[in-house]
């Protein structure tokens, strides 16, 4: 027989004692379990050997269906479940460890994307640092398609980001909807280039916006207020007649634009308008980044809670669950009729009926969760 360790004195001279029973939780509620205590020759004191708790699968798929479905906090789940907020969240960051990236889902499922993305970042924080969540949404599925987390946000890391895109997802590139990062039109125009590429409109009317409120001291208010209504209308307008009309008032009155101290406004409007206008000229390509920036409000509740993290990687780890989560949610009220009762892998092709997220998310079983 295979003699257990004393844990006070490291002696293997042992044996067994007697058989005593515990409480154990489960999903069902608590249930009571038996076991083995030991008897130390040496010490001559009992012992219980030590062994790490198993994680009940139904336990798991539980607290999943609470903290995803239910949206309920680890409080709610604490009270549901009857183990503490800090125990649950170690269980679903070890969950959220063993889950499957976007690259793996790519691999394993082939999903029919339509080939225009839309790219975003959100400034968030870990520890107080901040950090840059990057996402890649189809506009056609709002399919994430991929995301990372990194702490620095420059030409680097965002061409790391795109080159997986492209050379390990193998995205069917058709054209690519951005704000106004350096850093995303410098990569995308390298390497991607002869792909369109659409600034999003709105970034573009925000920062006019800010400038002519805040930054602008010209002091010619008629001039500026033209300014800003044109770059509206280049920005909101579904006419490209119309924008090529507000397009030529503007280089008609260059020189009033000149003395209203305009002249870099109006150089920079005119070196990013064929860019602000790519839209036009593709069908299927929106103006703006507004899905990525409803994707992210619908996860920002758990982002949020980054802040109370200590590393990056167990942030990381808790974005993989939602954003899996989120790619099996069927659509319920979608302006876009068509959506409504699917869910982006099912827009993409993918048959969901036979797959379970929550066992499907994990590369191994769950039930071998230590």
């Amino acid at each position: 027989m295979l003699r257990k360790r004393c844990p006070r004195c490291g002696s293997k001279n042992t044996k067994k004692h007697d058989i005593r029973s515990r409480q154990r939780f489960s999903s069902l509620g608590k249930t009571r379990t038996t076991f083995h205590r030991w008897w130390c020759h040496e010490c001559k004191k009992p012992f219980t050997p030590k062994r790490k708790a198993r994680i009940e699968k139904s336990l798991i798929y539980r607290l999943c269906e609470l903290y995803f479905d239910a949206e309920a906090s680890y409080r709610a789940c604490s009270r549901q479940l009857g183990l503490s907020a800090y125990k649950l969240f170690l269980i679903l960051n070890k969950f959220g460890e063993n889950c499957k990236t976007p690259v793996e889902v790519a691999r394993e499922l082939k999903p029919r994307w339509s080939g225009y993305l839309v790219l975003d970042e959100k400034s968030i924080y870990v520890k107080g640092r901040e950090c840059f969540l990057l996402l890649a949404i189809d506009i056609g599925t709002f399919d994430i398609i991929h995301f990372d987390l990194v702490e620095i946000e420059d030409d680097s890391t965002i061409e790391q980001f795109i080159l997986v895109i492209r050379d390990i997802i193998k995205y069917p590139f058709k054209g690519v909807v951005s704000d106004l990062l350096p850093s995303f039109i410098g990569v995308l125009r390298r390497v991607l280039h002869g792909i369109p590429h659409q600034y999003c409109n709105r970034h573009y009317y925000d920062t006019t916006e800010f400038y002519i409120k805040y930054r602008y001291t010209g002091r010619n208010k008629y001039w500026s207020e033209n300014l800003l209504k044109i770059v509206h209308i280049i920005a909101y307008t579904k006419s490209y007649t119309v924008v090529l009309r507000a397009l030529n008032y503007l280089l008609r009155n260059k020189a009033q634009f000149r003395d209203a101290r305009l002249t870099k406004r109006i150089n920079l409007l005119r070196k990013r308008f064929p860019n602000l206008t790519k839209h036009f000229l593709h069908p299927g390509m929106p103006r703006d980044n507004n899905i990525a920036e409803t994707i992210i409000r619908q996860l920002n509740r758990k982002l949020k809670a980054m802040d109370g993290y200590q590393r990056t990687d167990t942030a990381y780890n808790s974005l993989k669950l939602p954003i899996m989560h989120y790619r099996f949610k069927k659509f319920s009220c979608s302006r876009n009729k068509t959506r409504n009762g699917k869910s982006p892998l099912e827009l993409v092709g993918i048959n969901t009926s036979n797959l379970n997220w929550i066992k499907y998310s994990q590369r191994t079983n769950a039930s071998k969760l230590r």
